[in-house]
């Protein structure tokens, strides 16, 4: 079964075994209806969830003392792919899209290795002829993102005007 991960375990909270979550995700209420997680390949049962301005904080089956929490810091948060929230039109989840080949109109750019997410808009990062390209991921450069044929097509003109390369 294919995972995804939703966070990352960054502190145990208390002295009862929840943990402190930094979520990877648009929206944290997402955590509320989780009833199973894996971390490390185990599942656990998710016994209660908590999300406040503080954070999310969640309280797994079986880990009930702080030193089992801290034995989970900075490991990741998985679920099946079957228990993940349904994306609307063209909203992807990013272990989606990296892989995909990259074209500029008709011709072949590279492949999209990797998605930083660090202000209004995804930026996407290409692997090139060039070195590697940078673009944001906004409507204006993208024209189709065809997941099932791992295949992103872009405004030729607009990737020429946006992408930032570094060798």
């Amino acid at each position: 079964m294919e995972r995804l991960t939703v966070g990352r375990i960054s502190k145990p909270q208390g002295v009862g075994g929840e943990v402190k979550i930094a979520p990877l995700t648009d929206d944290v209420k997402r955590f509320g209806a989780l009833k199973r997680v894996f971390i490390r390949g185990e599942e656990f049962a998710v016994v209660k969830t908590r999300i406040s301005p503080n954070g999310v904080f969640v309280k797994l089956q079986g880990i009930d003392s702080r030193d089992q929490a801290e034995a989970l810091r900075d490991e990741e948060i998985q679920i099946d792919r079957t228990d993940a929230v349904k994306l609307p039109k063209d909203r992807y989840f990013i272990v989606d899209i990296i892989g995909c080949d990259v074209y500029a109109g008709d011709k072949v750019v590279g492949r999209l290795v990797d998605v930083l997410q660090h202000g209004a808009a995804d930026v996407y990062v290409v692997n090139t002829a060039r070195g590697s390209a940078m673009f944001p991921a906004i409507n204006r450069i993208l024209l189709d993102v065809d997941v099932e044929n791992k295949k992103i097509i872009l405004d030729a003109q607009a990737f020429d005007d946006l992408a930032i390369y570094s060798e």
